[in-house]
């Protein structure tokens, strides 16, 4: 390559054949003064090819091992990709799942809440209505009374007569069948444990 002080020399020297020939000194870049020198002496500056060229020269090559490792890296983004895909669609089948099942519960609410309300208008209406055979029958003779009890199912009975004055109940109970009465006396001490069992817990 041309020394230093030649190449400035010569790019001077350039410039002022120029400027004798034009009348003014024009300016200009410095990559066209190079380009200049490089017809005249090529080689002497480094063109834009020639140093893309040397960067693609310069380009780093892999060995074996690097490429291996670099391959497994990409193999393994690849597959942490697919698992985060999977984990995304069952988390949406997940939430779908649980959408559904909480349709269900609320289904199921609205039901027990309908079976709640339909017992509780039942058993109101079943008070009622042994609130009124109470005092249908406390105004019969005891005899007929004793009666229809015999014939009467035993938990009607036993309501009516749970229902009924201590007094009168008491002597319907003894013109009943006997077996009828026992049975009824049962059931009478059984409700009245029961209720005092919820009363105390």
């Amino acid at each position: 390559m041309i020394k230093s002080d030649v190449l400035k020399k010569l790019m001077v020297g350039l410039t002022l054949i120029l400027a004798v020939q034009l009348g003014s000194p024009p300016v200009y870049a410095m990559s066209t003064v190079k380009g200049w020198i490089n017809k005249i002496k090529p080689g002497t500056f480094e063109t834009a090819d020639a140093t893309a060229d040397s960067m693609v020269s310069k380009a780093r090559v892999f060995s074996e091992s690097e490429m291996k490792v670099l391959t497994a890296l990409s193999e393994r983004e690849e597959l942490m990709k697919k698992k985060e895909a999977l984990h995304q669609q069952r988390a949406t089948e997940l939430k779908t799942l649980s959408q559904q099942i909480e349709q269900k519960l609320d289904q199921i609410r609205k039901l027990t809440a309908d079976f709640e309300n339909k017992r509780q208008q039942r058993k109101e209406m079943d008070e009622k209505d042994i609130s009124q055979m109470v005092k249908l029958y406390e105004t019969m003779d005891p005899e007929r009374t004793a009666v229809f009890f015999n014939q009467m199912d035993r938990v009607t009975a036993t309501h009516i007569i749970m229902g009924m004055n201590p007094r009168k109940a008491s002597i319907v109970l003894e013109l009943l069948d006997p077996k009828v009465a026992v049975d009824i006396t049962e059931m009478v001490t059984r409700f009245k444990a029961d209720r005092r069992s919820l009363t105390e817990n």
